[in-house]
């Protein structure tokens, strides 16, 4: 048994209508699907989820073997809880019991926590809905607790249970930096060098950097990455043409928390070719070596700056 789930094809109107035309199904669901529910009932379904937004609307076909047998999809909230989405699904009766629907709610969950920002999902089925409840356990879901009274269907006021599955933030969110961003970044590399870099080098070598991060022409042609914790900048990477590593700054703070490490995979992603080279300050070159750089020549001085050439190739 093969279970996937796919977009929406105006095709798969047949199969949605014979598996949702069902009193089973409708009864856990909320209001204001028809019954019997038709054929033109879900073209105009799939045609509005086909035109629906893409970063707030999550709708799929559940298949089993090939055929649609079911319905998921996942809807982002708004204001402060624009960064959750609430689940619904339903599959056709005859297929219940086969552990297909947690499949399908595996899949749609990695798919959201991968491709998205959203960082939680939750659903609310009825209470009483015991088989809805075993697929989101079975599927990672916690229960966070139950809304008494917090629905009135068919004439009757019911409970309903909570579940959510939730990620973290990612610990350190990088971004590719626009040129008027860069006075941040620099900022942050002179603070960092200025204490890690600058007492062992001369009064020449420090000019010379400083020169650097005063050269606009140069500095517009490089392609500077920021990591950042709670919205602070925390770490700088910046690269030159062809592949090469001209600064790459942690916060003091902020060492050894693997915040080079981010800042290096981000930059890797942006590049065919995984060949990258850096002339390193003399107390990086055991970092670099850590990052999976290599030596390629001694230690140099040019223009008081001291530094040790390394290469990557991935």
């Amino acid at each position: 048994m093969e279970v996937s789930i796919r977009k929406w094809q105006l095709s798969d109107a047949k199969d949605l209508a014979a598996a949702l035309s069902n009193r089973n199904i409708l009864n856990n669901l909320r209001d204001g699907i028809p019954y019997p529910y038709t054929e033109r009932d879900a073209q105009d379904y799939i045609s509005s989820m086909l035109s629906a937004d893409e970063n707030d609307t999550f709708a799929f076909a559940v298949l089993c073997d090939g055929k649609v047998v079911g319905s998921i999809g996942a809807f982002r909230q708004g204001n402060i809880h624009s960064r959750t989405a609430e689940l619904g699904y339903y599959l056709a009766e005859e297929y219940w019991g086969r552990g297909i629907m947690t499949e399908a709610v595996r899949q749609l969950c990695a798919h959201l926590f991968t491709a998205t920002d959203l960082l939680r999902i939750y659903a609310e089925p009825f209470s009483y809905n015991s088989g809805s409840c075993r697929v989101l356990e079975k599927a990672g879901f916690r229960y966070e607790g139950t809304l008494k009274n917090n629905a009135f269907k068919n004439g009757k006021l019911l409970d309903m249970k909570l579940y959510a599955l939730t990620r973290e933030p990612a610990p350190f969110a990088v971004k590719l930096f626009s040129p008027e961003e860069h006075p941040e970044a620099l900022s942050l590399i002179w603070e960092v060098f200025s204490q890690f870099e600058a007492p062992v080098y001369p009064e020449e070598g420090i000019r010379e950097f400083r020169s650097t991060l005063e050269n606009r022409e140069r500095l517009r042609a490089m392609r500077f990455y920021g990591a950042f914790e709670n919205g602070e900048l925390v770490g700088v990477l910046a690269m030159r043409k062809p592949q090469h590593i001209s600064f790459f700054f942690v916060r003091a703070d902020r060492h050894r928390r693997g915040i080079g490490r981010r800042l290096l995979e981000a930059m890797k992603a942006d590049y065919a070719i995984q060949e990258f080279t850096v002339n390193s300050a003399p107390c990086a070159v055991e970092v670099y070596r850590h990052l999976g750089f290599a030596e390629t020549g001694p230690e140099q001085t040019i223009n008081g700056i001291r530094f040790t050439p390394m290469a990557y190739h991935g």
